[in-house]
């Protein structure tokens, strides 16, 4: 049973379902352990000092209000938007607590501790803590998803979406804030003249602070996306929430402690512009759940328990294996690769490309979570998955090297990145069957497939693609990289022989598919033929290392491939 409550809400007679408790019950514990952190030893060494206080404070009370809301607000519908888009953004998190672990000096937390000299800090149990808090509030708000996911709580929903139904004012108000504060997690949250604390913006800083602070950024896009996207207004409400909740853990935290730390730290471009996104995103989000009061002229429907279709329980599952993979991939590229008994860790060229290449990854799982998005992009998600592979395969090659030498063996990353690996293959099996059952009942008796002057371009973008992948991609010290010409082949080139098989299958299906589908699939291509040649063109391979021939031609097969699926845009329009 069911009660009808304001706003469009329900509360459920089945708030004892498993997975709703383990949502709120890990969310809980979650938010409590970060709120706690501050107060652990995050890191040991003489040469560290206390947080800074407001900052600290400011972190405690804003976890301990979550969980809060998550304990006194337990039967409330709109708790599980909040919390699926609250995990979202701290998945970012967890990715820059592994900072802490690899160069504590470089985290910036000036909300755990303060460094007051160059020398080495070890990882504390205030560091577990914490990044233990922001996984169980991920897996929370994957919880969180699946609930949603598995019923309908609403009874405001109407056929459009609420951003058709809201004022244009409101809508740009949320875009806007969306975008100001995914460019916070990337821009420097501090000025700083102080000689320890350097602080510089999370893109040019270490790779872990890097990728958290660019994973944040996309999930709060895609968190607004959905709650525009969504047609209940209560739900696009909770949506907005949690992305205003989980920036303030953020950008809250940042102005306190550039407001505490003293003369020689202060806000930056940031925290500045992140306070700004926020106040305007949480304007729209009060905006749009003041309209759920007035009059609406959509249709009541039912709150009802329903069990998921076959279709969405695929896509739900291919999703959720296919973050694994990013994330797999992701951290296994950020920590170490190769063990080394004596001396110091060698560069593997490519791990930053597989670093910065999981945040595409992961954004194409999260979409896949979401039945909005999921059949829209579930034809590029195979693309995508193969190129991140491609990209893990030439690290994988340089690890097989590596081991070879004496007193060399394979790290956690290496180990990591082998999973990864394997969970990206078991992706590609999952996303196939989703779309088996996608097609199910669709009708394909009329499909003429693409004209033939986009059929043509189809074939030239395909066949460019397909060719800079079978030339040398990157030159190492003078020396050319694996290609198709240099025998035998290594895992470098076998990945990349995969993704040419994939791009050209790609474009086959696309030739006779529906243009959406198509078009769906001539961005996958594109965005894995980029991932695949912006690395070494834009210095992202590593040091020493420069693009080849073979790079700036797969670079042009993406960008064909864009423009072809522009084409199929327009054809569907």
């Amino acid at each position: 049973m069911t009660q009808p409550t304001s706003a469009g809400r329900r509360t459920s007679g089945s708030a004892s379902d498993p997975v709703r408790l383990g949502a709120r019950a890990l969310g809980v514990v979650g938010a409590l352990a970060v709120a706690a952190a501050p107060y652990v030893p995050v890191v040991g060494g003489a040469d560290v000092g206390p947080p800074v206080r407001g900052a600290a404070a400011v972190s405690s009370a804003l976890w301990a209000a979550i969980a809060l809301l998550l304990l006194v607000r337990a039967t409330w519908p709109i708790v599980f938007p909040v919390l699926a888009t609250l995990g979202a953004v701290a998945l970012g998190s967890i990715v820059a607590d592994l900072q802490l672990f690899v160069g504590a000096i470089d985290a910036d937390r000036l909300e755990l501790f303060r460094p007051i000299s160059a020398g080495a800090l070890e990882a504390g149990p205030g560091a577990v803590v914490v990044t233990l808090g922001h996984a169980l509030v991920v897996v929370a708000g994957v919880l969180a998803a699946l609930a949603l996911a598995r019923t309908v709580e609403w009874d405001d929903v109407d056929e459009d979406p609420v951003a058709r139904r809201s004022a244009s004012v409101v809508v740009a108000a949320g875009v806007a804030g969306a975008l100001a504060l995914a460019a916070s997690f990337l821009l420097p949250a501090y000025v700083s003249t102080d000689a320890v604390v350097l602080a510089p913006a999370p893109v040019a800083g270490p790779v872990a602070s890097a990728l958290g602070g660019g994973l944040s950024a996309v999930a709060v896009l895609v968190g607004v996306a959905y709650a525009f996207s969504s047609t209940s207004r209560s739900a696009a409400v909770g949506a907005l929430t949690g992305v205003v909740a989980a920036s303030a853990t953020v950008v809250g935290v940042r102005l306190a402690a550039a407001l505490g730390a003293g003369d020689r730290i202060d806000l930056g471009a940031g925290t500045v512009v992140g306070v700004g996104g926020l106040f305007v995103l949480g304007v729209a989000t009060v905006a749009t759940a003041r309209a759920t009061s007035g009059p609406t002229t959509s249709v009541p429907r039912l709150a009802r328990s329903a069990a998921p279709s076959n279709s969405t329980r695929r896509h739900v599952v291919a999703g959720a294996v296919t973050v694994l993979t990013g994330i797999a991939l992701g951290v296994g590229a950020v920590l170490p690769l190769l063990d080394v008994s004596t001396g110091s860790v060698p560069t593997v060229v490519g791990d930053r490309a597989v670093a910065a290449y999981a945040v595409v990854t992961v954004v194409g799982g999260v979409l896949l979570l979401f039945s909005e998005f999921a059949a829209a992009v579930r034809p590029a998600v195979p693309l995508i998955v193969t190129g991140h592979l491609a990209l893990a395969a030439a690290v994988l090659q340089a690890l097989v090297l590596g081991v070879g030498i004496d007193g060399v063996s394979v790290g956690a990353g290496g180990w990591l990145l082998v999973v990864g690996t394997l969970l990206g293959l078991l992706t590609l099996a999952l996303v196939a069957a989703a779309g088996a059952s996608e097609r199910d009942g669709v009708d394909t008796s009329d499909l003429d497939g693409a004209s033939r002057p986009l059929a043509a371009a189809l074939a030239v973008a395909a066949g460019v693609a397909a060719l800079g992948l079978l030339l040398p991609q990157y030159d190492v010290v003078g020396e050319t990289g694996g290609w198709i010409g240099a025998l035998p082949w290594g895992w470098d080139v076998w990945g990349r022989l995969v993704l040419v098989a994939a791009v050209l299958i790609g474009a086959a299906v696309a030739a006779r598919a529906r243009a959406s589908r198509a078009a769906a699939l001539q961005i996958g291509s594109a965005v894995a033929l980029a991932g695949v040649a912006l690395s070494p063109i834009l210095g992202g391979a590593g040091p020493d290392v420069t693009a080849s021939s073979g790079a700036f031609v797969t670079a042009v097969g993406a960008a064909a491939s864009a423009l072809v699926a522009a084409g199929f845009f327009r054809t569907g329009e």
